[in-house]
């Protein structure tokens, strides 16, 4: 045993003198894309992403060949971006006399996504004569999400199956207010996500032991936790139940519960970045 001990603590002394580490601040920024997923008809926009971060990055020396190692640490961010969709949805309701009301719901949206987040990476990194590259995972949590949506030209038209009659944009039937036009809703961005990632760039050294560098990069959220529901209409027209009052409740909900089903966000742009490297 004395000697396995004495084995081991000669190997991490022989990775501890051959090793190196570099402790960075980097401000990252470029191009937000949402990829949403619909079955509607959707445009997204470019969007735009800021980014802090700290990273740590630990480095075996081999030579010849480059140093191989290993990097994580934290970020912060914040992306922007806008989705412009179109729909028409269908779905049947019964008043208080059981006549059968056919409803087709139509309009425009555009839906803009704001959403705060902290980040882990876990990443394998490779640097040789200045090259430096980044390939692996990160770990992404929302810590605050905001969608504000605009609807155009909404239309709720009631088909009265009995009666064969057609009634639009009528109180009787169901009338967007004109304050339900403009809505905004909070905590709709995907809590937990998983994205891969890869950072290609040059860096170099300043005075003794500081580093400057440039990279490229791009991040691909590969799964998260969205599993929007889009099982309710984005203009929901309850049931006439009230004899007295007939005059249906109508409820405007946001896309990301009704007409978009999953995001996928992509990132690219630029790091910049100061490192210290510590000589082990």
């Amino acid at each position: 045993m004395k000697r396995i001990i004495i084995f081991l603590i000669a190997l991490s002394s022989t990775i501890l003198v051959s090793a190196q580490s570099v402790l960075s601040f980097c401000a990252r920024g470029g191009l937000d894309l949402l990829m949403p997923k619909s079955e509607y008809s959707t445009k997204a926009k470019l969007g735009f992403a800021g980014n802090f971060d700290i990273g740590y990055t630990y480095y075996w020396n081999t030579r010849n060949s480059g140093d191989w190692g290993i990097h994580t640490g934290a970020s912060f961010g914040y992306a922007q971006n806008r989705t412009l969709l179109e729909f028409t949805q269908q779905y049947t309701n019964y008043d208080y006399l059981n006549i059968e009301m056919l409803y087709t719901t139509s309009g425009a949206l555009d839906a803009e996504l704001q959403r705060m987040y902290v980040e882990v990476p876990l990443m394998a990194a490779f640097r040789y004569h200045g090259f430096v590259m980044q390939l692996g995972m990160k770990a992404q949590c929302a810590v605050w999400s905001r969608a504000q949506q605009s609807l155009a030209s909404p239309v709720i038209d009631a088909y009265y199956v009995p009666f064969s009659v057609h009634v639009t944009n009528e109180l009787i039937s169901g009338l967007v207010a004109n304050e339900d036009l403009q809505k905004t809703y909070s905590d709709i961005a995907p809590r937990m996500n998983i994205l891969v990632g890869g950072r290609l760039g040059y860096e170099f050294g300043v005075g003794d032991t500081g580093l400057l560098g440039i990279m490229a990069y791009v991040d691909y959220n590969v799964w998260n936790t969205s599993s929007f529901k889009t099982n309710q209409a984005l203009i929901s027209v309850a049931p006439v139940t009230d004899p007295v009052n007939p005059v249906p409740a109508v409820t405007v909900n946001s896309a990301f519960t009704s007409l978009i089903s999953r995001i996928n966000p992509l990132q690219v742009g630029i790091t910049l970045y100061y490192g210290l490297s510590f000589e082990k």
